[in-house]
């Protein structure tokens, strides 16, 4: 932590919260620790609690802090957000911000497509779907889990391909399909049993869960996902023009 400046005519408080950012940028203060208390932060600037508690505050409000009352306050753990004003796919928004993703294949198969899958795709029920349930990991720490059906008429040899390396839309660009559009549902759910085993977190826990079709250029649904994202890790931005 940097040591204050009081002749420069910055508020001090704004001193406090750049020194604690700082520390929280270079991984002096890691995520999921626990900084000093107001009390030990006020001695070593020397200044009051309540110059110290203002600066703590802003980096709460700002996401980089929490407090859990009677325990103290604790950095937070780095979000995934995504920008959903613009179709990209969770590979590449990681890739974008350097982000350090891994994916692991949970179940890939073949199976009959039931009701909603079969209507989200424009197919039969019971036509075959390629199914990839994932488990998708930033920074090793479980984010999203995505559970996807495909045609199988159109890609049966999907299957074949390294499905942990290459993401979906990409292996469909190879094949000549470009995706072009998409149309998903958000929305608030509780973690049940399997999701928060997966996720690593406990059950009953808010995640955000996403089901979402995605159209080629030429207007084939060919992606039907459910999405389950962790509440505490997983934000999204939309810009609304009028």
């Amino acid at each position: 932590m940097s040591v204050l400046k009081k002749s420069e005519g910055i508020p001090l408080y704004t001193q406090i919260r750049k020194s604690l950012r700082d520390d929280i940028t270079k991984k002096v203060l890691a995520p999921g620790q626990k900084i000093p208390s107001e009390d030990e932060l006020a001695a070593k600037f020397g200044v009051s609690r309540m110059t110290v508690r203002q600066g703590i505050s802003d980096l709460i409000d700002e996401g980089l802090l929490y407090r859990r009352h009677g325990v103290g306050t604790f950095v937070a753990q780095p979000h995934f957000e995504r920008d959903h004003s613009r179709l990209t796919s969770f590979v590449e928004t990681a890739k974008e911000e350097g982000i350090d993703l891994s994916i692991r294949v949970l179940i890939a198969d073949i199976l009959p497509a039931k009701l909603k899958v079969a209507q989200s795709l424009s197919l039969e029920e019971g036509d075959l779907v390629v199914h990839v349930k994932t488990l998708r990991f930033i920074t090793n720490l479980p984010i999203t889990v995505h559970d996807t059906y495909v045609p199988y008429k159109l890609f049966p040899q999907l299957l074949q391909e390294d499905l942990e390396s290459h993401h979906l839309w990409d292996i469909l660009d190879s094949y000549g399909f470009r995706v072009k559009r998409a149309v998903q549902r958000l929305e608030a759910r509780e973690a049940d049993e399997e999701i928060a085993r997966l996720l690593e977190m406990d059950e009953g826990l808010p995640i955000l869960y996403k089901e979402r079709t995605v159209y080629l250029d030429n207007g084939t649904p060919v992606e039907f996902t459910y999405c389950y994202n962790r509440g505490d890790r997983y934000s999204l931005t939309i810009v609304l023009n009028r």
